[in-house]
């Protein structure tokens, strides 16, 4: 299957993003983490990215991936910190991401990190990398304080121009601008709770907000099965019929068969779930390969002639 959902990070880009790092640092003997801004998340026994990097890479074909579409790790996106600071660190960083394409040309593809704090100079990357075989943009939830912002819309509309996907993905805060809801900070909850948060308000955002509407060629990718919204999906249909509501319900389900979702939900009741409220033909499968959550191509089996025929198409990927 193709793997549309799997991070990548480089040595060379630590240090490189000011204040921020990022840096990887020894909190035990023989442990480590990776320290992004005010956040850390601990990665084991590896003081390199590059060592990792490559036993990934050669562990691709064997899970079963045909191919696999890389992105950025989302804790180095940077969209709070100034241009001066995401704009140097995201070109270099999808120059490597294209490098580490290009050892494996038939194997691996990539998304393009996109600085969305200057929507001119994301365009122009944009630009740069599809034209050098990227299959599109990549943001993170916090690229605007809601993503119906119109100062988004610009960028929107030159993935339908292009006829490229985005994929936006969930955010912790803390990393580059003010912390985040200070609950989820024991027991892993800035990613088990807080990515699911991001990516149910991902969801709101771009249905309620007229994102869809504005941009009726746009594809949006979003991970993790679209967070908590299968589980609202009817709380917020039903909330349509009061007044005042920005769209009806009817239009609400019509949005939601446009987002494309990964099937990265750690459960089949919940992919179930999945399944029931969204797009069947809209479905990708996503693994966030070697990651601590890393799934495996046989828990939608399945599924996989439908899931691979779908990234195909979204990814505009020839059969």
């Amino acid at each position: 299957m193709i793997d549309s959902h799997a991070h990548v990070f480089f040595d060379v880009l630590l240090g490189k993003a000011g204040p921020y790092g990022p840096a990887v640092r020894e909190f035990a003997p023989g442990q480590f983490e990776v320290v992004t801004g005010g956040y850390s998340f601990a990665i084991g026994a590896n003081d390199s990215f590059a060592p990792v990097m490559e036993s990934r890479v050669a562990a691709i074909e064997p899970a079963g991936i045909t191919t696999q579409v890389l992105s950025l790790s989302p804790l180095w996106l940077f969209h709070e910190a100034p241009a001066a600071v995401a704009v140097p660190f995201l070109r270099e960083a999808n120059d490597l991401t294209a490098e580490m394409v290009g050892k494996a040309p038939g194997l691996l593809r990539a998304f393009a990190a996109l600085p969305a704090q200057d929507i001119s100079v994301a365009i122009d990357e944009l630009h740069r990398n599809v034209k050098r075989g990227f299959v599109g943009g990549y943001i993170g939830s916090n690229a605007r304080v809601n993503l119906d912002d119109p100062e988004l819309d610009d960028l929107y509309a030159v993935h339908e121009q292009l006829d490229v996907p985005l994929l936006i993905h969930s955010i912790v805060p803390g990393v580059d601008g003010p912390p985040g809801d200070s609950r989820l900070n024991r027991w892993l909850g800035n990613v088990t709770i807080g990515y699911p948060i991001e990516e149910t308000l991902t969801v709101t955002s771009l249905i309620l907000g007229g994102v869809l509407d504005r941009h009726p060629k746009l594809d949006v990718l979003i991970p993790h099965g679209g967070g908590a919204f299968p589980a609202i999906a009817g709380r917020i249909f039903d909330s349509l019929r009061l007044p005042g509501a920005p769209i009806s319900a009817e239009q609400a389900r019509e949005g939601l068969s446009r987002l494309w979702f990964d099937t990265h939900v750690h459960s089949p009741h919940t992919l179930d779930l999945l399944l029931e409220v969204a797009n069947v033909d809209h479905l990708v499968y996503g693994s966030n390969f070697g990651g601590w959550d890393s799934s495996s191509t046989s828990e939608v089996a399945n599924m996989a002639e439908l899931l691979d025929a779908n990234a195909r198409r979204l990814f505009r990927m020839t059969p």
